[in-house]
């Protein structure tokens, strides 16, 4: 495969729909770019977005970086709230979940290496919980 370098920007607007309707999605960077190790994309988490399920990753590290808004992040069953230049670090294997807290949308930076998505499937398990109706 002939991979090509790419250049975007992170202000463009979302073009994707997070499951269960929790908010939008920016891919910026991944296996649709031909990146093999790495996803890259912004998610701009709905006001009313709930807390997301709780799940793992078995083999990505998962990584946020809060750009505007407040998320609530539980890791391993331990509650933080991360604002504007925090970042959150998720180990493979652990347990965790997130959404958004107070008034107006998170925007988020997240990071999955290696990719989420693979060819046998997703590697995203979920522990409890599920997406808001």
């Amino acid at each position: 495969m002939n991979v090509k370098p790419k250049l975007t920007r992170i202000d463009r607007e979302p073009t994707e729909i997070m499951p269960g309707q929790r908010g939008q999605k920016l891919p910026l960077v991944g296996p649709d770019d031909g990146a093999r190790n790495v996803d890259v994309h912004i998610n701009v988490l709905n006001v009313d977005s709930g807390e997301g399920p709780t799940h793992y990753h078995a083999h990505s590290e998962n990584i946020y970086i809060v750009l505007e808004g407040m998320v609530e992040v539980t890791i391993e069953g331990e509650k933080y709230t991360a604002k504007p230049g925090d970042v959150a670090f998720i180990p493979p294997g652990v347990h965790h979940s997130a959404g958004t807290v107070g008034d107006k949308p998170a925007r988020i930076i997240e990071i999955y290496a290696p990719p989420i998505a693979t060819p046998s499937g997703r590697d995203f398990h979920i522990v409890s919980g599920g997406y808001k109706e």
